[in-house]
């Protein structure tokens, strides 16, 4: 990319192929004489990123990439495609070190439908990064409309919501497990009958078990998305 041109940053995740967003970056970069760097982070999800499995994440934030990128070019602008991080505020850092942008233009979902917005990325972004930061979302499922938003900034909620709640319901899996396993001692202990004991294993423990991890896997699912790392 030319030397002194303006360097425009986008970040955008599934929004990156909306029409109206390459519109609007298109015309932006024409009214700066810009060169664009877009950045799709490769979205995945935190079980996804705790086991180091972004393969997939990455081959579709390519596929957005490549699209885009050829879009772009060919209404004229100047623009090259990265793939970044799966969390966005490293994805940016990434582009900062390398791109040296002079603004930078965030892209998502709607609030409500954006875990980006849930986790506070614009506020965080601006926080951490000494560049001008622009916040646009693409409104429709299919990318027919495109905003710049104003809202008001606010923090990362809490990774947990309802922190009683789901405290009851972690101890109620903590004793289903733990009452299972009793159970069977006793039984053991009372000198019920192999077949009985056979019985209530597979069905009464293991199954209190089951129930214990499904609870579990709830609350993670919940939990996540405050602060998983898609969308």
């Amino acid at each position: 990319m030319p030397e002194g041109a303006h360097r425009l940053l986008v970040i955008a995740n599934e929004t990156i192929t909306a029409p109206p967003l390459l519109a609007m970056i298109r015309d932006h970069a024409r009214a700066r004489g810009a060169d664009v760097l877009l950045v799709a982070p490769a979205l995945t999800t935190r079980l996804r990123y705790w086991l180091s499995d972004e393969d997939r994440g990455i081959r579709e934030a390519g596929d957005r990439l490549t699209a885009s990128v050829a879009h772009l070019r060919t209404d004229g602008v100047q623009v090259d495609g990265a793939i970044g991080d799966a969390d966005p505020l490293l994805a940016i850092d990434d582009a900062i070190r390398t791109f040296a942008p002079d603004e930078i233009i965030i892209a998502t979902h709607p609030e409500g439908r954006s875990n980006w917005l849930e986790r506070g990325l614009t506020a965080q972004a601006r926080e951490r990064f000494d560049v001008p930061i622009e916040h646009v979302e693409v409104l429709a499922a299919d990318g027919a409309a495109v905003r710049v938003a104003e809202s008001v900034d606010r923090a990362a909620p809490p990774v947990e919501r309802h922190p009683r709640r789901d405290g009851l319901l972690l101890l109620l899996a903590g004793v289903l497990a733990i009452a299972g396993t009793v159970i069977t001692a006793l039984l053991v202990f009372t000198g019920i009958s192999d077949t009985a004991l056979v019985v209530w294993v597979i069905l009464g423990d293991l199954g209190m078990k089951v129930l214990a991890f499904v609870i579990l896997w709830v609350i993670f699912q919940r939990r996540a998305r405050a602060d998983r790392l898609d969308y």
